[in-house]
């Protein structure tokens, strides 16, 4: 297991940066989007690169969902490979339902309502494509989303950086790598300045909880996790493919227990960088929806329903914490639904296709990118 917290003294430096253009051309970016403006969401895919594919998921209302579409089309014309998803798509549901995939589905036959379904779909589609080596999950409420310029700029530094250097041995290896976003802050707007806020309330409780793990199950004493909940963050598609998928906003915490868990069950094998997980901290503020107490009270339930289905690997250390935290901020027990790995699917044989996507006829594939960059 190798855990790195990093800090760059500066973001743009060339002989770093490696390949730019074949990071960009080899990485999917997936937009969670829910209810944010046509101008939200416009801005943040103006931030990502122009020869990368980016998958908007939406679980905006099915009333709405075709303007959105016609709006995002007319506004992105010169864009080539925008993706665009409903989550409640009836060619989705059919190919969960081939796939016994039953638990996403609700009473109406389609995909419930959930940010960890959203992402699933964004990795489902991402992996039809077949040309990216990388995925990395943005959120579309982002009010001031220059932020991702940095963000982008780092993971491509963190993903080449260990692709480059990997000897050939060690490619076919393929070590399980995530890179999570850690903010500098996120601050409140107010009438005269910015008032910062260092984590998150929701991360302010999950992460110390995996702080513990990682030092009773790894016998690292100096790390610290910051990114228990980090909705910036992106995957090696080796990575993503691996790792299974809980529904709701219990996603990123699972998906690092999940991670975390997969590095446990290798550390008596010789392969010490099996799994790398590198925690970014970004100077930008992040800038998005504050939500109501009782919106994170739920997610903190959420997240910490995931540490249940580890419990065979939980020390009685944090079980304790678990049940102080339970008990002083009076939770409910909400157990999220594990979805499979998408690398148990067969995405050989089924009628789904990227390209039934694509937000306009005629834009250059994902695959068509890769056979015109290499």
């Amino acid at each position: 297991m190798n855990i790195d917290t990093l800090r760059f003294s500066h973001i743009l430096e060339a002989n770093s940066l490696y390949d730019l253009n074949y990071f960009f051309a080899h990485t999917a970016f997936v937009i969670a989007h829910k209810n944010e403006s046509l101008e939200t969401l416009l801005g943040v895919i103006w931030y990502l690169p122009i020869n990368s594919p980016v998958l908007v998921v939406t679980n905006c209302s099915e009333i709405g969902k075709e303007a959105l579409k016609q709006e995002l089309a007319r506004r992105l014309a010169h864009s080539r490979q925008v993706y665009f998803i409903h989550q409640k798509d009836e060619a989705l549901a059919r190919f969960f339902v081939g796939h016994n995939v039953h638990a996403i589905l609700g009473t109406d036959g389609k995909v419930v309502n959930g940010k960890g379904e959203g992402m699933y779909i964004g990795a489902l589609i991402a992996s039809l494509l077949k040309s990216p080596k990388w995925i990395v999950f943005y959120d579309a409420d982002n009010f001031v989303p220059n932020a991702l310029l940095e963000y982008t700029l780092a993971m491509s530094k963190l993903f080449m950086q260990q692709y480059m250097t990997s000897t050939q041995e060690d490619q076919e290896i393929h070590p399980l790598q995530n890179v999570r976003i850690c903010w500098a802050s996120k601050p409140s707007n107010g009438r005269d300045s910015l008032a910062p806020k260092v984590l998150g309330r929701c991360t302010r409780v999950v992460s110390p909880l995996m702080t513990t793990l990682i030092a009773e199950w790894f016998g690292m004493q100096d790390q610290t996790i910051m990114t228990s909940n980090a909705g910036e963050q992106g995957f090696t598609m080796k990575t993503i493919q691996a790792l299974r998928f809980s529904s709701g906003y219990s996603v990123e915490t699972f998906q690092l227990l999940e991670l975390l868990s997969k590095a446990l069950s290798t550390t008596m094998q010789p392969q010490p960088d099996h799994v790398i997980l590198q925690q970014y901290q970004a100077q930008s503020p992040h800038f998005h929806v504050k939500r109501n107490n009782e919106h994170i009270k739920r997610m903190i339930a959420e997240s910490l329903g995931c540490f249940f289905y580890f419990k065979k690997q939980i020390t009685p250390c944090i079980k304790r914490q678990l049940q102080k935290i339970y008990r002083d901020m009076d939770l409910e027990m909400r157990r999220p639904v594990v979805y499979p790995a998408l690398q148990e699917f067969s995405l050989e044989a089924h009628d789904l296709s990227a390209d039934q996507y694509l937000l306009l006829e005629g834009s250059t594939t994902a695959n068509e990118q890769e056979t015109l960059c290499g």
